[in-house]
């Protein structure tokens, strides 16, 4: 009787992580960026009232780099989930654990700051999604060096928009 392989994916170096799981990793992240943005409107209403749109580049642009934040992000989740690290399963589970953390502020961000116009909620909230990147990179770089480059990556993306947040608290 032949044992079935499992279907692994983009192994880099002896790490093999799950194809299904990354799929639904990146489908999932993807979907919660999506329910995000339909939830807050269109963001140049928002733009207009703080007069923020001579502060923040233009909005194409901040929505094709958070369609490649949220599917890279997924791909990283769903890689990680699907992954069996050897020894190393704690730093998955806490991993995924703040990462999904990470998620729910992500999530919520741009309601607070485009929909509610809570614009220090918002600040707040994307000080929460910087820590939680933080903590999920710490357990992410444990495991694998590229997804852990790709969290360092979005962290310093993270404090380009903190940056940008406080401009716009200070501003209004």
């Amino acid at each position: 009787m032949k044992r079935r392989a499992k279907r692994t994916f983009l192994g880099c170096g002896r790490m093999r992580s799950d194809k299904r799981t990354v799929i639904i990793g990146t489908v999932l992240v993807f979907i919660s960026g999506l329910i995000s943005r339909l939830l807050s409107g269109s963001p140049l209403r928002m733009l207009h009232i703080t007069g923020a749109r001579a502060i923040v580049p233009p909005v194409w642009f901040f929505m094709l780099v958070w369609l490649a934040w949220y599917l890279l992000l997924g791909f990283c989740f769903g890689f990680i989930l699907g992954s069996e690290p050897v020894g190393k399963s704690v730093h998955k589970y806490k991993g995924c654990f703040w990462f999904i953390v990470m998620m729910i502020f992500n999530v919520l961000w741009y309601p607070l700051f485009f929909k509610a116009g809570m614009i220090f909620l918002a600040l707040i909230d994307l000080a929460f999604i910087l820590v939680f990147c933080v903590l999920t990179f710490l357990e992410y770089r444990r495991i694998h060096k590229t997804v852990g480059l790709i969290l360092f990556l979005h962290m310093i993306w993270l404090i380009f928009c903190l940056c940008i947040n406080i401009r716009i608290f200070i501003h209004v």
